[in-house]
């Protein structure tokens, strides 16, 4: 269970910093040009295809099995860890409180990278549930 919890801790950590990294990026030099909508569609395969890679690389690293609890747990700590993160930036540097955080989601490209965040959530479980039928 320790590696299953530190799996989705650095999977989070890994993905946060690449997301915090295009996610400057984005709003300095695509957003002005493409409108938040665009630039997330932009963003959003780049971080993606990062985290498929960084999560295939450490269930392989820390050995972690492809049953679906291990994973769906590992995808889950790394969500949490996600939401608690941005909940957080959003707190403390642009001054928001909760319900701000939360009214954030009624902008499109907010809930397209919720969808983004889903995704990544669910990347460790897709991924064993790929390793065991390709085992059959």
């Amino acid at each position: 269970m320790t590696n299953i919890l530190r799996a989705g801790f650095f999977y989070f950590l890994g993905v946060f910093t690449m997301g915090f990294i295009l996610g400057a990026l984005r709003q300095f030099f695509l957003v002005p040009y493409t409108g938040p909508v665009i630039a997330v569609l932009i963003e959003l395969p780049l971080i993606l295809v990062f985290a498929w890679y960084l999560c295939r690389w450490l269930t392989s690293r820390l050995k972690i099995s492809p049953d679906h609890y291990g994973r769906l747990v590992m995808g889950l700590v790394a969500f949490s860890c996600l939401i608690i993160g941005e909940l957080l930036i959003s707190v403390l540097l642009q001054a928001g409180g909760l319900a701000d955080f939360f009214l954030t989601f009624d902008l499109p490209e907010n809930r397209i990278g919720l969808g983004g965040q889903i995704a990544f959530a669910l990347f460790p479980l897709i991924q064993g549930y790929a390793e065991t039928t390709a085992r059959r």
